[in-house]
């Protein structure tokens, strides 16, 4: 290759390089299952009916670099588990999971993600809900931390007992560069 060819080959690169709207990378991925898990969940409860637990999560580490990116992760499931003080989660009925930013000013609205209602099946102390509805987690993870309410409805043993909870999603990511 004579040294014109290759000063022109450089010029074609560099020319096609610097054109608008044409990125140099353009990468997109799937994110696989990523979970927030709050451990230890102290429940103190009368033999009721119904439950109401709430907590935040403010450690958000764990996707705090794909919401940096342009991705879509939406919830997939969450897992309860009971770690002490009870056997089984077989008193429950139905679960209602409710995820809201902890930003009073937010126009994020309260989400119900993950519900079961009579169709619960827990498996001795864990229980698994799958998402109620596809909905982009990213503007709530992006508000740096997450409500979580949760709601139990069933015979409601008497004791304290403490439970970890995980709430988990998936979807995809994306990183573009520019000249």
């Amino acid at each position: 290759m004579t040294t014109t060819m290759i000063k022109m080959s450089r010029s074609a690169i560099l020319l096609l390089a610097t054109l608008p709207g044409c990125p140099l990378v353009d990468v997109e991925a799937e994110v696989p299952e990523v979970c927030l898990t709050y451990p230890n969940l102290q429940v103190q409860s009368p033999a009721v009916g119904s439950l109401s637990q709430s907590f935040v999560f403010d450690d958000l580490s764990a996707v705090h670099d794909v919401a940096k990116q342009d991705a879509s992760l939406s919830f997939v499931r969450a897992e309860v588990r009971v770690t002490s003080g009870i056997e089984n989660l077989a008193f429950i009925d139905a679960v209602h999971v409710v995820v809201s930013s902890t930003d009073p000013a937010t126009p994020l609205p309260p989400l119900t993600v993950y519900d079961c209602s009579g169709n619960c099946a827990p498996d001795g102390n864990a229980l698994e809900v799958p998402a109620a509805l596809v909905h982009n987690a990213i503007d709530y993870l992006r508000a740096g931390s997450l409500k979580i309410d949760l709601e139990f409805d069933g015979q409601i043993p008497a004791a304290s007992w403490t439970m970890d909870i995980d709430v988990c999603m998936k979807g995809s990511a994306g990183y573009t560069v520019s000249p």
